[in-house]
């Protein structure tokens, strides 16, 4: 019984954890899709002009921003703590193209994402999903 239950929730936080990233995708449909209140939703302009979204889910932060057609080129996933980093890391392994340690590509229907895990020098780590130029 542990194991199916460990399984189930294994399987629940891949769908969330993955479901996030939008790339191509536009700021309403987005804003559509996590509507709801536990998503926590804000919305805000860069330094530089830029629209973005921010959205809370299960154990990480993901930020999606918008070129002037209001579509999605850049998301970061932000995890919570170290424990959820290398969830995603050995996912990405498991599921993406590695390139390096710190890169992976994803190829879909839609086209090449580029994933990289960045280290911000002050401690904190994201990973950023951009389209493959």
């Amino acid at each position: 019984m542990r194991i199916h239950l460990i399984t189930l929730i294994t399987f629940l936080f891949t769908l969330v954890s993955f479901s996030q990233v939008r790339l191509g995708s536009t700021s309403e449909e987005i804003k559509q899709e996590f509507r709801q209140d536990e998503y926590d939703l804000t919305e805000g302009y860069t330094d530089d002009d830029i629209n973005y979204l921010n959205l809370r889910v299960d154990r990480a932060n993901v930020f999606y921003y918008f070129n002037y057609d209001k579509i999605c080129f850049l998301s970061m996933v932000i995890p919570d703590d170290q424990g959820v980093l290398n969830y995603f890391v050995e996912h990405y392994n498991s599921q993406y193209v590695i390139v390096s340690s710190t890169e992976w590509k994803m190829y879909s229907k839609n086209g090449i994402a580029k994933i990289k895990l960045i280290y911000d020098g002050e401690g904190g780590y994201y990973f950023m999903w951009s389209n493959q130029e």
